[in-house]
């Protein structure tokens, strides 16, 4: 399928709301703080990978391109006594002046930042909603999947909740809006992608909702944050996270489907084997005559052997294909999700399997299976 005309539009409103959740969590005091590698020196101007580089580092870096995106997408001019100023170079200077501040200074610097950021949001949704609601809805789900983790406040209580709690920012009304911002936005991504993305928020969202399960889970959050942006935001196919065999072990991924269209392959099994019937009596010259009267009916009403057969290898088709398809989901959706394993299961991976099976959203009737 030939990607939209707006993808890379799309795409980059995408980038701009992870990018505002991004650089707002790199700037607030008490913030997250990811799991990196560092070098043991930087000594010769060694060459760092992004992995590698400081917080500072990659704080700036996100500046720089929160700046880019907003010009692209005509979001970053706003007019001050009749000038134009750049709404990305104020929240850099502030950004600044922040990361220089005494702890005396710091609560007002980010107090002054955490508004600026504000107003740039309200501005670039509101713009993007009058130029397209597919480039809002891009904008909203990229900044709400990364305020997943960048807003987080791992020790805000949650009982009730609280300002940047696990369960503010993984409850129920908030997982199903942004799996919805998916489903709006499947036809930008692989297919497999937006179900795989509800599904493990559907599986977050259980975490959050148990003080056991999500206790340090922090790390295991941001590396799931990292596949969502490889898959939402950088274009990675979902199979090359499948590891190899898997396909061969998820036997139970069709018989879980079989039995939720059991009623169908029973009919359809049953249509086929009186179909036989009636005609094996028939070939045979049976001289019952109610036997012969329907099968007269079934002839007028077209029910013939032929149109039976055509009609059970196309519904055998179809079902072969939404099998092979749902239990190619789940695999993809199994791959991508990082999650600690539920404390006091007999068998933590599984239930983390399950999970995510709950999933509301599915791929398109024409995704093609690997």
């Amino acid at each position: 399928m030939a990607a939209p005309e707006d993808s890379a539009e799309v795409l980059s409103a995408l980038r701009l709301g992870w990018c505002v959740a991004e650089v707002r969590g790199r700037n607030r005091p008490g913030g997250p703080k990811p799991p990196a590698e560092t070098l043991p020196d930087r000594q010769g101007h060694v060459l760092p990978l992004r992995i590698e580089r400081t917080p500072a580092e990659l704080r700036i870096e996100a500046q720089v391109v929160l700046r880019q995106l907003a010009r692209d997408l005509d979001v970053d001019t706003v007019t001050v006594n009749g000038q134009p100023c750049s709404r990305t170079d104020h929240i850099d200077q502030q950004a600044k002046d922040l990361a220089g501040a005494t702890s005396k200074d710091a609560p007002a610097a980010w107090q002054a930042l955490a508004l600026s950021i504000y107003q740039l949001d309200a501005h670039t949704q509101d713009t993007l909603a009058a130029q397209s609601g597919t480039k809002a809805a891009a904008y909203q789900l990229g900044r709400g999947l990364a305020e997943v983790y960048w807003a987080l406040d791992p020790s805000a209580g949650c009982d009730p909740p609280t300002r940047g709690c696990w369960v503010l920012l993984l409850r129920t009304q908030r997982c199903n809006e942004l799996a919805r911002l998916a489903g709006r936005l499947s036809g930008y991504f692989n297919p497999y992608c937006s179900p795989a993305l509800a599904g493990t928020l559907r599986l977050w969202l259980s975490v959050a909702s148990d003080p056991q399960w999500r206790a340090g889970a922090e790390d295991f959050l941001y590396q799931q944050l990292r596949r969502w942006y490889e898959l939402q935001i950088l274009g990675q196919h979902p199979s090359t996270l499948i590891k190899p065999y898997t396909v061969h072990q998820n036997w139970h991924a069709p018989l879980r489907a079989v039995r939720a269209l059991w009623i169908q392959l029973v009919t359809a099994a049953v249509s086929l084997a009186l179909v036989i019937a009636l005609i094996t009596l028939t070939i045979a010259g049976s001289g019952n005559a109610f036997l012969k009267a329907l099968f007269g009916v079934l002839g007028v009403a077209g029910l013939s052997a032929a149109t039976v057969q055509a009609g059970l290898k196309n519904t055998a088709q179809s079902l072969l294909t939404r099998l092979r398809q749902d239990a190619y989901t789940d695999l993809v959706a199994a791959a991508i999700a990082e999650a600690p394993g539920k404390p006091g299961a007999r068998r933590p991976d599984t239930v983390v399997t399950e999970e995510i099976r709950k999933r509301t959203l599915t791929t398109v009737a024409d995704a093609a299976v690997p």
